[in-house]
């Protein structure tokens, strides 16, 4: 899994930070989720949420075993807010070379009211507030501090890259 891009505008628009094809680490939860997703009963066991959430923190060190409970210093007020997927209906899947790629639409972190951050990670998680499960995070090599009409958006992609094929 991978950010496939994330810009960071200022409020007249103007890119500030742009980066590319950063990866993601995979937590133990998000390995445990997809693998129950796919072969343990999915949408009957809803195990598969209508909704995935994009968020930003600012945890110091990102390890495998991090939970939600993990999460430090995730933005409250400023206009913040966990960005939502629908996961039926809003990611594109395609052929991408010799591999599908599942990608999400374009999804936006706005500070409307005031300033947050800074911010050094993007998280992917099955739920709008901390009871779901932590699947993945993403470590910007730019930390992001937001001001009044700031922008920060972002697109995810998944491949199972790794699966040789015949």
């Amino acid at each position: 899994m991978k950010i496939l891009e994330v810009r960071h505008l200022n409020c007249k628009g103007e890119v500030l930070m742009e980066q590319h094809d950063l990866r993601n680490l995979l937590h133990l939860e998000g390995e445990d989720f997809m693998l129950r997703a796919c072969f343990v009963g999915g949408r009957i066991s809803n195990v598969i949420p209508d909704f995935y959430y994009l968020g930003l923190d600012n945890r110091l060190n990102v390890m495998s075993d991090n939970t939600m409970d993990d999460l430090i210093g995730e933005p409250v007020g400023g206009g913040y807010q966990r960005q939502q997927i629908a996961s039926q209906g809003d990611f594109s899947i395609n052929l991408e070379g010799e591999h599908f790629i599942a990608t999400s639409p374009i999804v936006a972190f706005r500070s409307t009211t005031g300033s947050w951050g800074p911010v050094s990670n993007l998280f992917l998680t099955n739920a709008a507030d901390n009871s779901g499960s932590l699947i993945s995070t993403v470590i910007l090599q730019t930390p992001v501090s937001m001001s009044p009409g700031d922008t920060v958006t972002m697109r995810i992609g998944m491949q199972l890259f790794d699966c040789p094929t015949p």
